[in-house]
């Protein structure tokens, strides 16, 4: 097992069709975005921590780009896992719908870890284990993905980052300096 914990991030380059990217942008132009919150466990209120410069989020039911989107969701967890070769590691139990990630000019993510407490309602039991993020398109500047305060994920048009979703893996989202950046999350449990 390696210890160095940046051997846990996979970054798989041209995961998501080109066409699809594409395709998913225009039609999440007519989404019902809001903007996004981070629960809080302690309270169970919802809060930005960024305030109105916090991203905008979206859901893509009925989508067409949703099936294809969905199973390379499947298909990157299915890789990370493989690659790991960890016998005590059995992989997941199932994955939440894609949410959509629209960050315009200014909007970030503030730093954090993906304890998402609100993924369980009683129904759907455990916690998350992985992180999938796909990024939409490149043509914005700006919009860093940054891991453990200071080492930027370069990533393009259609890139997948799979990693654990654990306090280990503080993570975060620069201000976007001009266009919009659109990108797709999943976690596995």
């Amino acid at each position: 097992m390696d210890r160095d914990l940046s051997s846990y991030v996979l970054v798989l380059e041209n995961w998501i069709d080109q066409e699809a990217c594409k395709q998913t942008i225009r039609e999440m132009q007519s989404a019902d975005w809001q903007q996004h919150t981070f629960y809080n466990a302690q309270d169970g209120s919802y809060n930005t921590r960024s305030g109105s410069r916090e991203l905008d989020i979206a859901y893509g039911r009925g989508l067409s780009t949703q099936p294809y989107v969905m199973q390379r969701i499947w298909d990157a967890y299915r890789a990370y896992c493989d690659n790991l070769k960890f016998p005590w590691f059995n992989g997941w139990q199932g994955f939440s719908e894609v949410r959509f990630n629209m960050y315009k000019e200014t909007r970030v993510m503030a730093e954090h870890c993906d304890h998402i407490h609100s993924m369980f309602d009683g129904e759907r039991k455990g916690i998350p284990t992985l992180t999938f993020l796909g990024i939409l398109n490149d043509d914005y500047t700006g919009g860093e993905f940054v891991m453990w305060g200071d080492e930027v994920i370069p990533v393009g048009e259609g890139t997948a980052i799979v990693f654990p979703s654990c306090f280990l893996y503080p993570h975060r989202v620069d201000p976007v300096t001009s266009g919009t950046r659109y990108s797709c999350v999943s976690w596995a449990w």
